[in-house]
């Protein structure tokens, strides 16, 4: 069932502190490891502190885009804003992909230098990678439970960091111990392509919602289940399309009753089946076209 306005504000409220949460962790993670990174001179925290710039360029993103997601729809807009989410999503992930480039780049090059106060750069990376931690799982709790993509996406970032972070404190135990500067600059490399690899899959997904790619088999399966539990007097259905746009199912299918069928029960048994639906699926926006048996495209599942 469609969210009431005081529901809807209730969740954008939620949405945006998480978000701008998120956006003060990442400051202040980048922050830290900008200064470490150039104390240190270490490629490892060097990559770190490019992974939290994106990170918080992300953050910021989340945060402008679920205040413009929750817009309700207009004439330019009739199916709404979700889907800003969503191109959220991917601008975030190429901004992972392009920051390990970088990063790949200044280790090649030598531009990480010698590696010293590793003390400190490992207390550093210890604390970030732990505030990020709990901020990240809240980002995502959020996220998930509010259908936000993007915060979704800000939270992916949020938990590669802690990945990543932790990576680059064990480089830095293993130069303190051996002092071998190579174990820095393979690990900076190695933490450049988990950017990589998160940033492709961010760009991937948010580039599926994009496209209308259909729901998840599970969901069609619900939908397919309300319209065979709406009685004998549905008799099949066809053309059933869905897709998703942020928090919202989009779906839309046409529905074969009998010649007999007044307009009135059939506008019931729709009802029942949108409110089904919505049941199942929250804020689903269900749209069915009936038709009479006379009416039999190829297509048609048949439920008699």
């Amino acid at each position: 069932m469609a969210s009431t306005a005081p529901q809807l504000e209730a969740r954008h409220r939620r949405k945006a502190r998480a978000a701008w949460l998120s956006v003060a962790s990442n400051a202040a993670a980048v922050l830290l490891k900008l200064v470490v990174a150039i104390i240190t001179g270490s490629a490892a925290v060097l990559a770190e502190a490019a992974h939290s710039t994106t990170d918080l360029l992300a953050s910021l993103i989340a945060a402008g885009t679920v205040r413009r997601a929750d817009r309700p729809a207009d004439p330019e807009h009739p199916f709404g804003h979700q889907k800003f989410e969503h191109v959220s999503g991917v601008v975030e992930g190429a901004l992972m992909i392009l920051a390990a480039i970088a990063v790949v780049a200044a280790a090649a090059t030598g531009l990480a230098g010698e590696v010293a106060h590793s003390g400190l750069g490992i207390a550093v990376l210890v604390v970030t990678a732990t505030a990020n931690l709990l901020v990240g799982r809240h980002v995502w709790r959020v996220g998930h439970e509010t259908g936000s993509a993007a915060l979704e996406a800000d939270a992916k970032h949020l938990q590669a960091d802690v990945v990543t972070s932790a990576g680059a404190a064990v480089a830095l135990v293993l130069v303190a111990i051996t002092g071998e500067a190579a174990f820095d600059i393979a690990i900076g490399v190695v933490i450049a392509g988990w950017m990589a690899f998160t940033g492709a899959r961010l760009v991937a997904g948010g580039t599926r919602v994009l496209v209308d790619e259909t729901l998840p088999a599970a969901e069609l399966e619900t939908i397919r289940g309300a319209i065979r539990d709406a009685g004998p007097e549905v008799l099949g259905y066809h053309r059933l399309r869905a897709r998703r746009a942020g928090a919202v199912r989009h779906v839309d299918l046409h529905l074969t009753v009998a010649p007999e069928t007044t307009v009135a029960r059939a506008h019931t048994l729709t009802d029942d089946i949108e409110a089904a639906i919505e049941r199942q699926l929250p804020d689903a926006d269900v749209v069915i076209h009936v038709e009479p048996t006379t009416h039999r495209p190829e297509a048609d599942a048949d439920l008699r």
